[in-house]
């Protein structure tokens, strides 16, 4: 392992054979030494839980990989605490979870995702994190979730350049020392994403989705269903991050947990 270089551990929620997650891998690289620790499976929407009875056990996938790569039969928040202290020679310099596939914008994401989990996981170890999410076409969304992510053409494009200004947004960020309490920057980018333009800084816009389970004849079950016209019931809030994406910009939001702590108001 080149100790020239910062340490990056990376993760996500959308499991270990997802597309996106390889692409960041790829381009990370490039500027970091990556280590990857990964759900063995999707866990998406399972924001920062840890497993409390379920018996953690890595599965080395290097030859998968040109990197130290592990899948973990657990959560995305388990992959960064399990990573951190069993599996890595070091402390990382940071975390980076994704890309995700799909955005997550607006309180009610931010707070469910197990991306922004993983994250907030890394923070909470006080190593700096970086969430990182793309937004799909809607008329795809569903067909490119189930190829795992392999995408082509533009889209393809689009998760390139977002994974290579994630990896130079994070390298840039790690050279300022990391503040006091729990700070997570959560990236999102349009699906038609150039390169050409920075993250544009946004907070985390406020939305009510009501009932994620919707009511289904004759079944005496209910599962929950994404529906993208979620984010279509207002106009979001002008600088939110959901209403800099709709301007078919990338954004990021600085979730900062201190601030909902409360801490800082006790400040004199």
């Amino acid at each position: 392992m080149n100790s020239e270089r910062p340490l990056a551990l990376l993760t996500n929620d959308d499991g270990i054979d997802s597309n996106f997650l390889r692409v960041l891998i790829d381009e990370v690289s490039k500027l970091f030494e990556v280590v990857v620790c990964a759900p063995d499976q999707e866990r998406s929407w399972i924001s920062h839980a840890i497993s409390r009875h379920q018996k953690l056990k890595p599965e080395n996938r290097d030859k998968d990989f040109d990197c130290q790569v592990y899948s973990l039969n657990g959560t995305p928040a388990d992959c960064v605490n399990f990573a951190i202290g069993n599996l890595l020679p070091k402390e990382p310099d940071l975390v980076i979870s994704g890309i995700n596939l799909g955005y997550n914008v607006t309180l009610p994401m931010i707070l469910s995702s197990g991306t922004v989990g993983a994250a907030l996981e890394g923070s909470l170890l006080g190593i700096p994190a970086f969430a990182v999410s793309m937004a799909l076409p809607e008329e795809s969304f569903e067909e490119i979730r189930e190829n795992m992510g392999k995408v082509d053409g533009e889209i393809s494009n689009s998760l390139t350049h977002s994974a290579k200004t994630t990896a130079a947004y994070a390298k840039e960020w790690i050279k300022y020392p990391s503040s006091e309490g729990l700070s997570v920057h959560n990236l999102n980018f349009p699906h038609d994403f150039d390169g050409k333009e920075e993250p544009i800084l946004s907070f985390a816009g406020a939305l009510r989705l009501g009932s994620l389970f919707p009511k289904v004849k004759n079944q005496d079950y209910h599962q929950l269903e994404y529906r993208p016209e979620w984010l279509k019931q207002k106009e979001p809030e002008i600088g939110s991050d959901l209403w800099v994406l709709n301007q078919g910009k990338p954004t990021v939001s600085r979730l900062d947990f201190a601030d909902i702590s409360g801490r800082k108001h006790l400040e004199p």
